[in-house]
């Protein structure tokens, strides 16, 4: 009986009393962590370029 109970709730809570976003905050927050990841991306592409620079100069003395 317990166990029937814990479902029943689950479910009254996750049909009933969780708010969704709007689909407007929604699109707007997407667009924010898309450009800060390419902006990251090509950031960690510079460093990583930079230090294959480094290294190469540093090994060819």
């Amino acid at each position: 009986m317990k166990e029937n109970n814990f479902f029943l709730e689950i479910y009254d809570e996750f049909f009933h009393r969780i708010t969704w976003t709007k689909w407007n905050d929604l699109q707007s927050t997407t667009m924010i962590v898309s450009i800060f990841s390419i902006f990251l991306s090509i950031f960690l592409y510079g460093v990583d370029v930079f230090f294959i620079f480094l290294i190469k100069r540093l090994f060819s003395l």
